[in-house]
């Protein structure tokens, strides 16, 4: 996902509108099956009696690509900060830092780097250059999960599990990330309530509600609604391919899937990958010790990735990326794709949550549908969080002593404060844009965000593999073997000297 997510960002703003309390049940967006309780307690976490820091000064270093992406921690240490043109968002998150400033008695500042950099840029330098001066001051940092995976390789990150006042089971926590992301029980960055960026970077798929209803789709599989689908776990992707070759016309009759046609899917060059992840396959999984290993190479792996490639390439799939449109437009899904699904010349739209705001001026409604599984027995639906534009929680080695007791207590204080504040008002930004703005839709979001989970191929970049999965939408049907070969032992050794490091890392504790 690299490819779109810088100019995509640009598209991101935040809606100029007073923070109001929306009456949605948000439900456990991050995933974790301990039951959200806003009683009792800072929102529901217990603290110390009596704790107080006397007022001191915390700083925290996170990382944007531009504005939009800054300041998620603490919006008043933007200089242009304005309480009274603040949006939905920001205007949330600045609440819920103040409270929990006032309740740990500390002051709380965020510095900024900017950078489209995600691959040893200037904040992985300035991490990796304070750390060697000894001049790193921030109590926590929040890099891209890309960077964050090169500064764990390089041990300068703590397990965040062996912080002791620290609680990754909580529910404002992303078990179903943070458990993926974990080597050998350590889990060294992690994500879930604190921003929003994350949130963006995870996958979805609109779909428009007149198109829908007017070719019968739920209908004919016997459905009132798509979302009845997907409550009876018959979302599947065979049902989307069908789906969208049934709405797809050749509407310029020039026998070839483009625009201007009545297209079925639109999406980007990585969209088999995605699909992937959907379908419950990762490149690697934890071998028995939690240590990474490849994994993709199985039968039904295959088999998910030929029955996509044999929908991709068919001729009436009605499907466009918007990565073969760069001759096109130089920011193809907001000037291409997204237009063509706003006119109402798209079924479906799959693409990162970021990009929903895309459509704040559609005049036909549209839905909102998590990945498809791919197929029924599995049991639940899996939504991939990009790593290149995801950020992380991370700490590192430089915080000690009493240090470490505080970056507990204020991870798990923004976090419990960011369900019960931030949530609310993310929620409704996201969904700000759709004309009934259903709560279906809403609970949708529930299932997305309960079970968004990285890709550690895409992470930590090992061999090819993940070009190489990606790459199948356009390979000839039925090639992933020969491929996977071709890649097997550059990936396999990158893995082992990966694996290597972290066992030299674990014998030190």
């Amino acid at each position: 996902m690299k490819k779109c997510y810088p100019a995509l960002a640009m598209c991101f703003f935040i809606l100029c509108a007073v923070l109001c309390s929306c009456k949605t049940n948000v439900g456990n967006p991050s995933g974790s099956d301990v039951s959200f309780n806003p009683d009792g307690g800072f929102f529901g976490l217990e603290l110390p009696d009596g704790i107080d820091y006397g007022g001191r000064e915390v700083r925290v270093l996170t990382t944007a690509v531009n504005d939009d992406w800054s300041y998620q921690i603490s919006p008043e240490s933007n200089p242009s900060f304005s309480a009274e043109d603040a949006g939905t968002v920001v205007s949330a998150a600045a609440e819920r830092t103040r409270l929990v400033e006032e309740k740990l008695g500390i002051t709380i500042t965020e510095q900024v780097i900017y950078s489209s950099s995600r691959y040893g840029g200037d904040m992985y330098q300035s991490i990796v250059n304070g750390s060697a001066a000894g001049t790193n001051d921030f109590l926590f940092c929040m890099p891209c999960t890309i960077e964050a995976a090169m500064l764990a390789g390089e041990g300068l990150l703590r397990d965040l599990n062996g912080i002791d006042t620290l609680d990754l089971s909580r529910e404002w926590w992303s078990r179903s990330f943070n458990d993926t992301v974990s080597i050998a029980g350590s889990v060294y960055f992690a994500v879930g309530d604190i921003g929003y960026v994350n949130k963006n970077a995870t996958l979805f798929i609109a779909f428009n509600k007149q198109l829908e209803e007017d070719n019968h789709l739920a209908e004919d599989y016997g459905y009132s609604s798509l979302y009845d689908m997907v409550d009876d776990m018959a979302w599947t992707q065979d049902v989307l391919f069908s789906m969208a070759k049934s709405v797809y016309q050749d509407l310029n009759e020039n026998n070839a899937c483009d625009v201007g046609d009545m297209l079925g899917l639109s999406g980007q060059d990585t969209s088999l990958r995605w699909l992937v992840m959907a379908g419950g396959e990762t490149i690697v999984a934890a071998d028995s010790e939690g240590y990474p290993s490849l994994s993709i190479y199985n039968e039904r792996a295959i088999n998910l990735i030929t029955d996509a490639q044999e929908y991709f390439r068919s001729g009436d799939s009605g499907f466009i990326s918007a990565n073969d449109y760069f001759g096109v437009s130089n920011i193809p899904v907001t000037d291409v794709i997204v237009p063509e699904f706003k006119a109402n010349k798209c079924m479906f739209f799959m693409d990162a949550v970021l990009n929903m705001s895309l459509l704040r001026d559609m005049e036909t409604d549209f839905g909102v549908l998590p990945m498809p599984m791919y197929d029924k027995e599995q049991g639940k639906y899996i939504s991939l969080i990009g790593a290149w534009s995801c950020d992380c929680v991370c700490v590192t080695i430089d915080v000690t002593g009493e240090d470490l007791e505080l970056v507990g207590y204020l991870l798990d204080s923004l976090g419990a404060a960011s369900r019960a504040l931030l949530n609310e008002a993310y929620y409704e930004q996201t969904l700000q844009y759709q004309i009934s703005r259903d709560d279906d839709s809403m609970r949708m979001l529930d299932i997305i965000f309960a079970n968004r989970t990285p890709e550690l191929a895409e992470i930590y970049r090992w061999g090819k593999m993940a070009d190489v999965v990606a790459g199948m939408y356009k390979a000839p049907i039925g090639s992933f073997a020969s491929a996977y070969e071709t890649a097997e032992q550059t990936t396999k050794k990158d893995i082992d000297e990966t694996v290597e490091i972290f066992k030299n890392l674990q014998s030190k504790k």
